[in-house]
């Protein structure tokens, strides 16, 4: 809800110089967009379909140009701050515009298909107008890069309203950047380092120095994140929006880390028939077609259907590695009853690749091989299948009092069959010595089930309207695996590395005859209760508080079987932390119109019950416990065109367990836990986040974010995650040419990030012993550039050149030890794409 206060005009009084520009501009604006039918082209006044949800009054009257064949002039400050109720239904287009401002004292003139809008008549000084509706938090068709809402709360909340830092990466972003998969989304996000990882499909992804571990879908409850589950980097065909949370999530996502969540929002049947689809080539044999349509499948619209699909084929601008995959997504909605809606749809992702993993060795005294950007060290016979089922579905009803029950829930299965070789090892300068052949057979089945439900509304108390919201969690990832190392291979030279090859191995036969590591089980199961706040305690002032009650299960067996069929080890692993409680709270003050300042505390927490305090038998130590500490500002601009944002943020991780050297060290083989332990780890980040979104001028939008962030362990007294950039700096941009040559579009953009390093231990091999050695591997800053260029064909159809690493600079993705996980940076790259909107 917000208190809008009219301005006055009097009638007929002429626009400043400066406005008339807006009011052309914005002419413009409303006008462009799909083209009516016929009929509706012939007759403005005729009856259409008009869908147009809640959302700020600026933008709805935009959607209502882009729907009806009417031009709206208006001057932006007329609607500044204003919201407008949905407006549904097969009515002229001055039936929905008398929807649209129902309330708010503006009226309008006609002139045929051209409608000005007027503040009342006179120079009356209107009474405030108090507007109401639900945010519409949908991306697709608003054309902007500036999100109106998220969801990351179960309910769609205003980025004003929402007190901690939230990038939210559109449709329109998504399509203009010619983004495929999360990895891609997470790559523009601000303050999102992606880091290639040979066990997490898609890189790992950090935030303020820690990893980013949780990803929910539709807001719901979380989801396996890691290699063997295909949600690690699916297919952005599927999602309208990636939100993403910088800072601690502990309310709704229980366990994890201190650095954010995920939230990828899936695409919903619209409530009017649109066929999209898309064909692409680019760089390395880079083919993709994406077809997405969506239609009513009744004449009263109650009853809604989606479907999409994708594939792609590819290869890799190093040798021998390739892929492709194919994504299958369908979705129904109906309208049950007036004021229930229910949701049922299903997916299917497949991929067929020859991988490589474990990227490029150095020296063993850290220096840089420089192998050339196509050399890939993958035996050409690595082969990799990964398919995924989900099933999904939603019912949310609003009752009579304005109270909203919300139920979701997801099914998914996974099948994952890997055989791969590769080359690996610190090499001697002097010899070229240390590489040799490695391989694995793996095998994998599992499953994920999510469930969420909540009751969120509103009530009065004390003359004042508050917001409160209550539910529970649950979700389950369970799967089995075989792993066996695969023979043969053997040591290879630098100086012979063209002519090194590994020639097939055959396939293990898991049983008898065979060694190999047996996973019967392995997976997580969470659950919890959450319930979060709003007071009103002024017209600008509001304070939040929020509460989760956790539990967390995690449990794997394993066993090393021997040639004979009979295990010669086996460990497992039952760990629990239950009845974690984890914090909210909040203060946010409109300072005006535009501008909200907040205050914020959230906790996380991380288990680890299978470390054991002393003295023996030994307890578990508590939970990790991350807290994030938040003062920012953000701003809404132009009516929600424009979204701005600046935070100070300081995290604490505490109580990482550390071996006791009071006790010795022991551990259970019933249930995997060792003793003895203490719980003295302390990581600080800390750090500066600014961002802004969405459109400057008149067909001028943009994306920038800037991060800063310190990260130290104090135990160890230096730096904690030095694969996290102090600076990262990431800017794009897009401009609709004016005049005559506006059926042009170009844009372009950099991400600059200062030095990044890593550091550890390794294992190496050298004289028949293993032994571990320390490495360090650095990189200094760089930059990277981008570039677009469009153009509308005609009101349907446009060509796109997006050209990537502009400049073609050579620089490392991912830094590993000496022996491996060295990955380069995708070089200069082009991608052509047609698409086509009905």
């Amino acid at each position: 809800m917000s208190i809008i206060t009219a301005r006055t005009r009097k009638a007929g009084q002429p626009h400043p110089a400066h406005w008339r520009a807006w009011i052309g501009a914005l002419s413009l604006a409303a006008s462009l967009g799909s083209l009516p039918g016929p009929a509706a082209a012939q007759n403005p006044a005729a009856a259409i379909r008009i869908n147009i949800p809640a959302q700020t009054l600026n933008q709805a009257l935009l959607q209502l140009g882009q729907q009806a064949p009417v031009q709206i002039y208006f001057v932006p400050d007329l609607v500044a701050g204003m919201n407008a109720r949905q407006v549904s239904g097969v009515m002229t287009p001055e039936q929905a515009l008398d929807q649209l401002l129902q309330g708010t004292g503006i009226q309008y003139t006609r002139n045929g298909d051209s409608i000005t809008l007027l503040s009342g008549p006179g120079a009356v000084q209107l009474a405030p107008v108090t507007v109401t509706g639900a945010y519409d938090a949908t991306s697709e068709n608003t054309n902007s890069y500036a999100a109106q809402a998220v969801t990351l709360g179960k309910t769609a909340e205003s980025l004003r309203e929402t007190p901690q830092s939230v990038t939210v990466i559109t449709s329109r972003q998504i399509e203009d950047r010619g983004m495929t998969t999360l990895a891609d989304a997470m790559t523009a996000a601000t303050g999102i380092t992606v880091v290639p990882d040979e066990y997490v499909t898609g890189g790992k992804y950090f935030s303020r120095g820690f990893q980013i571990t949780d990803i929910r879908v539709d807001g719901g409850a979380v989801a396996a994140l890691g290699k063997n589950d295909f949600i690690a980097d699916p297919d952005l065909v599927k999602y309208d929006r990636i939100e993403v949370l910088r800072g601690a999530d502990g309310l709704y996502s229980g366990a994890g880390e201190p650095g954010g969540t995920i939230n990828l929002v899936r695409k919903r049947p619209l409530d009017r028939f649109q066929a999209k689809g898309s064909v692409s080539a680019g760089s390395w044999d880079n083919y993709r077609a994406v077809a997405d349509l969506s239609s009513p499948l009744v004449e009263n619209g109650k009853l809604r259907g989606r479907i999409v699909a994708a594939a792609d084929t590819k290869h890799y601008f190093y040798d021998t590695a390739k892929s492709a995959g194919q994504t299958f997504y369908g979705v129904l909605e109906a309208d049950v009853a007036p004021r229930t809606t229910v949701m049922l749809g299903a997916s299917y992702d497949k991929r067929r690749e020859t991988p490589w993993y474990y990227g490029l060795p150095r020296y063993n005294n850290g220096d840089d091989i420089g192998f050339t950007r196509s050399t890939s060290l993958a035996a050409d016979w690595s082969a990799k299948h990964h398919e995924a089922w989900d099933v999904f579905g939603d019912l949310k009803h609003t009752f009579s009092n304005g109270w909203k029950f919300s139920v979701s829930a997801t099914h998914s299965q996974q099948r994952y069959n890997d055989k791969y070789g590769y080359l690996s090892g610190a090499v001697d300068p002097a010899t070229g010595d240390g590489m040799a052949y490695s391989g694995s057979y793996f095998r994998s089945a599992g499953y994920q089930n999510q469930l969420d439900t909540n009751v969120a509304g509103s009530f009065d108390l004390f003359g004042r309207s508050h917001d409160f919201i209550i539910g529970a969690d649950y979700s389950k990832h369970k799967a089995n695996a075989k792993r066996a190392d695969l023979t043969g291979g053997g040591a290879v030279n630098l100086a012979d590395l063209s002519n090194a090859s590994w020639a097939e191995p055959e396939t293990p036969r898991f049983g008898a005859g065979t060694p190999y590591i047996d996973f019967p089980y392995y997976g997580e199961e969470r659950s919890g209760a959450y319930a979060r706040l709003r007071l009103s305690l002024a017209d600008p002032l509001h304070v939040i508080g929020g509460l989760r009650y956790s539990n967390y299960k995690q449990f794997l067996e394993r066993s090393g079987m021997a040639d004979d069929g009979t295990a010669n080890w086996t460990e497992r692993y039952n760990f629990k932390d239950n009845d974690v409680i984890t914090p909210f709270g909040a203060i946010t003050y409109d300072l005006n119109d535009t501008w909200t300042t907040y205050l914020s505390y959230a906790e996380i927490y991380k288990p680890q019950a299978g470390y054991l305090s002393g003295p023996q038998p030994g307890k578990p130590l508590d939970p990790i416990t991350g807290r994030t500490y938040e003062w920012g500002v953000k701003g809404s601009h132009m009516g929600g065109k424009l979204n701005t944002s600046a935070a100070l943020y300081y995290t604490e991780r505490n109580g990482e367990a550390a071996p006791d050297g009071r006790y010795p060290s022991d551990s259970n083989p019933d249930d995997g836990s060792a003793c003895c332990y203490i719980a003295q780890g302390k990581v600080v980040s800390r750090g500066i986040d600014l961002e802004a979104s969405g459109e400057l001028a008149a067909g001028w939008q943009v994306y920038a974010g800037y991060t800063f962030n310190h990260n130290k362990d104090r135990q160890g007294n230096q730096r904690y995650a030095k694969n996290t950039p102090a600076h990262l700096f990431k800017l794009w941009s897009t401009y609709r040419l004016p005049g005559q040559f506006n059926k042009w579009m170009v844009g372009g953009g950099v991400t600059m990030q200062s030095k990044s390093s890593v550091s550890g231990q390794e294992w190496v091999q050298s004289g028949g012993d293993w032994n571990q050695v320390g490495y360090t591997t650095n990189q200094g800053g760089y930059t990277l550039a981008n570039a677009l260029v469009q153009y509308d064909i005609n009101k349907s159809m446009s060509a796109t050149l997006n050209i990537n690493n502009l400049f073609d600079k050579r620089y490392y993705s991912g830094l590993g030890s000496n022996s491996k996980n060295n990955y380069y940076g995708t070089p200069r790259n082009v991608m052509l794409t047609m698409r086509a909107t009905f």
